[in-house]
């Protein structure tokens, strides 16, 4: 599939099939990722691949996460969202922590978090070229002590995203869009 076919199919991905992502299809997508363009080569991004055991411990703080945005947990409703949170994480084959430096230099650490999403993002295409599906989260989860401990964030590090990832299953129509010209002016 080609770059462009790549970008115009891309969608977020919910629900996968079982079976494994091969590790050289992970290595090939964070080879392609840090390709990416980044200021002054800064290089600012780093990533943990979830599979296996830390993939289960990973759906176990996602469940903790959850559970603590209800006033009662044990409510049958909130249960219900806090289990259906931990089937989710379980069933998905694979995560992608991406990780950040942040500079004390404020222009830098613009420059290196907008890398870092141009990583992410270039992950996302390949992913997509590849047959694979993805879905980006963000959110208070990046901020969760145990997260961190799981991935062993770098000091001087922050998270900035968590890519599920696997093969989907069922195919997704990308999400509407407005059209560019929309949103472009052109100064001559």
């Amino acid at each position: 599939m080609d770059a462009f076919a790549a970008i115009f199919a891309r969608a977020s991905t919910r629900s996968f099939r079982p079976e494994p992502v091969p590790r050289s299809a992970l290595e090939r997508l964070l080879a392609a990722a840090v390709r990416a363009p980044n200021h002054k080569l800064t290089e600012p991004w780093r990533f943990a691949v979830l599979t296996g055991e830390s993939l289960r411990r990973y759906a176990e703080i996602r469940r903790s996460h959850r559970a603590r945005r209800f006033e009662d947990p044990d409510a049958p409703e909130a249960a219900k969202a806090i289990a259906k949170t931990y089937r989710e994480h379980l069933e998905t084959p694979a995560f992608i922590v991406v990780m950040c430096a942040v500079s004390d230099d404020p222009v830098r650490r613009e420059e290196d978090y907008a890398a870092t999403m141009m990583a992410t993002a270039t992950l996302l295409v390949a992913a997509t070229a590849e047959g694979l599906g993805t879905y980006l989260r963000t959110g208070g989860i990046m901020e969760e002590p145990a997260l961190h401990d799981l991935v062993g964030l770098p000091a001087g590090h922050r998270v900035v995203g968590i890519v599920s990832l696997g093969y989907p299953d069922a195919p997704e129509a990308p999400k509407r869009r407005t059209d560019a010209a929309v949103k472009t002016t052109w100064l001559e």
